[in-house]
């Protein structure tokens, strides 16, 4: 446990509290509680690291926005906060507070599915992102090699609009001109033995 939670006074939780802990700590806010989440894999991150080099890629020469992979904070309510694999915002950089997103949403979400993760992703976080208003979310699964897309509706409501697999291009009209060849982005996967 890191150092900033023994400071902390004894649960329930706020958004203040989940800003206080240190960048290190893995740990999410959820309904005042913090949790583990699982240490992500080699899989994992490399998947990770993929996505913000071709979202960084794709951005910085059209000035489109930027890419933050893990760790930076964005508040879903008082008691609840998150931190996405992956998160795409429109614009300028100095826009955003330095520790966490406390107003507002990413207009990219992407988790990267771990086996016990699988649930949160696809269903708890997916309404959870769509509370804020997140506009764009995607669930990658390394396992399955697939990536699944999901638009916000105008009623709200996170609307499945692509599931898209390991041999696929994967082109979103939200990001123009971004293709993300799928059949070349999984890491090979002959050294698990």
């Amino acid at each position: 446990m890191a150092p900033e939670a023994d400071r902390l006074p004894a649960g329930p939780h706020r958004w203040p509290d989940f800003l206080a802990l240190d960048e290190d700590d893995l740990r999410e806010l959820v309904d005042g509680h913090f949790l583990e989440i699982e240490v992500p894999n080699e899989f994992h991150e490399w998947v990770v690291t993929w996505l913000v080099t071709s979202l960084t890629n794709w951005a910085h020469p059209r000035g489109a926005g930027f890419a933050f992979a893990s760790g930076y904070k964005v508040r879903i309510r008082k008691d609840r906060g998150v931190m996405p694999d992956v998160q795409f915002y429109r614009g300028r950089r100095g826009r955003l507070p330095l520790r966490g997103l406390h107003r507002g949403a990413p207009d990219l979400a992407v988790e990267v599915v771990s086996p016990s993760s699988r649930r949160g992703d696809r269903v708890v976080k997916l309404g959870w992102y769509a509370s804020i208003g997140t506009p764009e979310y995607w669930i990658v699964d390394p396992m399955t090699r697939t990536l699944d897309r999901f638009l916000l509706s105008s009623g709200g409501t996170p609307e499945p609009t692509g599931h898209y697999l390991h041999h696929d291009l994967f082109a979103p009209e939200s990001l123009p001109e971004l293709v993300i060849d799928l059949s070349q982005r999984w890491p090979a996967d002959d050294d698990d033995d």
